[in-house]
């Protein structure tokens, strides 16, 4: 059963609107499905031929149980005459709880350990570790073991000045 709503936890199957044999294509009408909410179109996004209805007109059906049997060719079909659904068994009922003094004193089974997998022939890649922030010259300026940014960007500039000299351009600001 498909889920065609959000919502939708089972459904009541209203019509088929196809048959055992009968080919159908991508945006084919298969079946009516009643929701808690509306009757929907169950449209199909394959193409393919119904080998087996599952599901009888009016039974109710949990989302994700299986409703019909497609098949890729109608010569397929004639497989599917005698198939029946076997019934899921009901899950087995929960134990009743164990105190909680009781359940941490029960020991746990130990798991079986999986085959080990052989190591990788080649070691991954790796990346170089990222940069401390007390490192001088990483990108972080704020960092305590260098000055502000501000007076690194003045050191920067004198540099700049002291190996190329002056433009003999002014700052705009400087000029009033």
């Amino acid at each position: 059963m498909p889920a065609l709503s959000p919502t939708m936890e089972a459904g009541t199957l209203s019509s088929w609107k196809v048959q055992p044999g009968d080919e159908f294509g991508a945006g084919d009408v298969l079946a009516e499905i009643e929701t808690d909410k509306a009757s929907i179109d169950f449209v199909t996004e394959d193409d393919g031929v119904v080998g087996k209805l599952l599901v009888a007109e009016g039974a109710e059906v949990a989302v994700g149980a299986p409703i019909m049997i497609t098949v890729e060719e109608t010569s397929d079909v004639a497989a599917f005459d005698s198939y029946e659904v076997e019934e899921a068994p009901a899950p087995p009922a929960a134990p009743p709880a164990a105190p909680p003094a009781i359940a941490a004193a029960t020991p746990t089974p130990p798991v079986a350990a999986a085959t080990p997998t052989p190591p990788p022939t080649t070691p991954p890649p790796t990346s170089p570790p990222p940069p401390s922030p007390s490192t001088p010259g990483t990108l972080f300026p704020w960092s305590t073991s260098r000055p502000a940014i501000s007076t690194s960007l003045a050191a920067a500039q004198q540099e700049y000045l002291d190996m190329y000299g002056r433009t003999g351009h002014t700052p705009l600001s400087a000029t009033k």
